[in-house]
């Protein structure tokens, strides 16, 4: 696992691109959810969740893992509670194409996330983002399908009311039994639905 300040090079990792539009979660009752049958690729993933986001990471690693075998980064930026080596190796996650990305505090953030999407050679990248209006919504939507990158990124419960342009939109929150994902469909309209998943394994679903 490498760590990386905002001087990040991404030279390193293959640049072919994958055929494949979405990667399968590792959930088969959440693949059903979704409504691509995975987590996009080329597109923008925003998880909503309260706090630190710890308990909700353990749903990305299935995918993670499969791919981390593409000899291309996963990229982490700023995450509030990093996971270990151990954990992730533990899940399957190949350390060696891992990157640490901690951009400095007077930096901006978001251009560490554009330019990670973008760069080509980054399968998946993980952010922590607080603030984001729409243009920069959609300046990271065409970053991650510029560089065909899987782009999934936290970001805090209040910020559901905003518009986005992300191709998908989840809701996590804990239980004592497990955690609740909520699908938020882009049109208002249209019903949202829910799967219940407890140790990561899929028990019901609306």
């Amino acid at each position: 696992m490498k760590p990386a300040n905002l001087n990040f090079d991404f030279s390193q990792g293959s640049m072919n691109q994958a055929n494949d539009q979405v990667i399968s979660s590792g959930h088969a009752g959440l693949d059903v959810m979704l409504p691509q049958g995975g987590w996009p690729i080329g597109g923008i993933s925003e998880i909503f969740c309260p706090e630190k986001s710890r308990f909700a990471l353990p749903l990305l690693w299935p995918a993670l893992a499969r791919l981390s075998q593409a000899k291309r980064w996963l990229a982490m930026i700023a995450p509030p509670n990093a996971p270990s080596s151990a954990q992730l190796a533990s899940v399957g996650i190949d350390l060696s194409h891992v990157l640490m990305i901690h951009p400095h505090a007077t930096s901006n953030g978001l251009w560490a996330v554009e330019h990670a999407l973008r760069s080509g050679t980054c399968a998946a990248v993980l952010s922590w983002v607080n603030h984001a209006d729409h243009h920069a919504m959609q300046d990271l939507r065409g970053a991650a399908l510029a560089g065909n990158s899987c782009g999934l990124i936290f970001r805090p419960e209040w910020a559901m009311e905003q518009p986005s342009t992300a191709s998908l939109r989840l809701h996590l929150s804990s239980t004592d039994k497990g955690f609740c994902v909520e699908h938020i469909p882009q049109n208002s309209k249209q019903p949202r639905s829910v799967i219940f998943i407890d140790n990561l394994t899929t028990q019901r679903s609306a």
